[in-house]
């Protein structure tokens, strides 16, 4: 069967019933009506198995191939044969995209081998952050909120109850915060403060981070049969503003460099959490990384693997597939030795619904997730850890920023 756009809307105009299925609301795919299972014919590649847990995608319905894996169990897959302009129809991409369903279904993550950053570029990032951190605490607080950490009296909000993070963070963002603090202050420390410049090095990073997740959107649509440009259309939005999405360069300082009273308090690197956004894009120096692969209840160790950032699922991909992808949690042990790491949360547009998309709702599975925009979201969630509200639910080991009622 055709899996290009013209089927898809072809399957929705034959759905009965199912009136306007898709609208295009603040540059995103909106909620319909919902699905009903059996309202599909039975060749449309996006129709609900009569469980309504998995859609079965045209092409990977059969024959999937499971990603490689370290000797942990932890899935690796080469995204090369998707970057770049690629034959689209090539078995190779079949085969990538194939393995990308399987390991975010069956684990939530996997590690990415990419020609988007070479190991000098990472390299690079690192020692930019390493100046950063150093700055003395007089210096960095003069740039909070984009500097959070405990050597400046602002740490890291605790995602759950009774956490106290070591965390250091320096972030950036294009769209979630301006250049200028709320005293009229530069917002990032200037050239005369670091060089190169913070907004030079931290833009750029951003450019070749967002050809990478337009890169996993394109992929991920593909994987859930979706049209291709489905994710990517709702990260830039139709202003081409781009996502709502941040840099984090993290510091977690080894045991030995804490204070004594930091050492006192510190219970964690930072508690356990899902990210809010998409999909995360973090790369880390040391050990110390845990999650919950999906379906699992215990934390396993995530190897640092070098030449490889690793991918993970957010609250707004298990909020658009309707829970058939979960957003993985994950959180960051205490260490006595040193660990950094480079993050970046890709969201989608300020201005884009996040509900659950009609392919993946039926009669049997209606949609389980209220619509929100992806600015609503993130600024309820920050406000609700402000008020000590857990982004982790540590007795049921369920995400409540994933599942939260708006």
């Amino acid at each position: 069967a055709n899996s290009g756009p013209m089927a898809f809307h072809g399957c929705l105009r034959r759905a009965a019933g199912f009136g306007s299925a898709v609208r295009r609301a603040n540059g995103a795919v909106g909620l319909g009506s919902a699905l009903h299972a059996g309202a599909l014919p039975p060749h449309c590649p996006f129709r609900l198995a009569n469980s309504g847990i998995k859609v079965e995608a045209a092409g990977l319905s059969t024959g999937i191939q499971t990603p490689a894996a370290t000797e942990d169990g932890h899935p690796v897959i080469d995204l090369t044969p998707l970057e770049g302009a690629g034959d689209a129809s090539s078995p190779v991409r079949t085969e990538v995209v194939a393995q990308l369903r399987h390991a975010l279904q069956h684990r939530g993550y996997f590690y990415a081998k990419t020609a988007a950053f070479s190991p000098e570029y990472i390299e690079s990032i690192y020692r930019f952050a390493g100046r950063a951190h150093g700055l003395s605490p007089e210096v960095k607080a003069r740039f909070h909120p984009a500097y959070t950490g405990p050597d400046i009296a602002k740490p890291e909000l605790a995602y759950g109850a009774g956490a106290i993070s070591t965390v250091r963070a320096w972030d950036y963002s294009r769209n979630r915060f301006t250049q200028s603090s709320p005293h009229g202050s530069n917002r990032f420390p200037p050239a005369e403060v670091l060089t190169p410049p913070y907004v030079e090095v931290l833009d750029e990073l951003y450019s070749r981070q967002n050809a990478l997740a337009e890169t996993l959107l394109l992929g991920m649509a593909e994987m859930l049969g979706l049209p291709s440009a489905t994710l990517r259309d709702m990260f830039v939005g139709e202003d081409g503003g781009g996502d709502f999405g941040t840099i984090r360069l993290l510091h977690y300082p080894g045991s030995p460099e804490l204070s004594e009273q930091e050492r006192a308090v510190a219970n964690v690197g930072i508690s356990a959490h899902t990210d809010f956004e998409v999909f995360t894009l973090m790369h880390q120096d040391a050990a110390g990384l845990q999650f919950i692969p999906a379906g699992e209840q215990g934390w396993v160790d995530a190897p640092v693997r070098p030449g490889e950032f690793v991918v993970i699922v957010g609250d707004v991909l298990e909020r658009l597939t309707n829970g058939v992808l979960k957003a993985t949690p994950h959180r960051v042990k205490l260490t006595e030795h040193t660990r950094n790491s480079i993050i970046r949360f890709n969201a989608l547009h300020p201005d884009t619904l996040i509900a659950p998309l009609p392919a993946f709702c039926s009669s049997d599975r209606p949609p389980a997730y209220t619509p929100v925009t992806m600015r609503v979201h993130m600024e309820t969630t920050i406000r609700n850890l402000e008020k000590g509200i857990p982004a982790w639910d540590t007795e049921r080991n369920v995400s409540r920023t994933a599942t939260y009622v708006y």
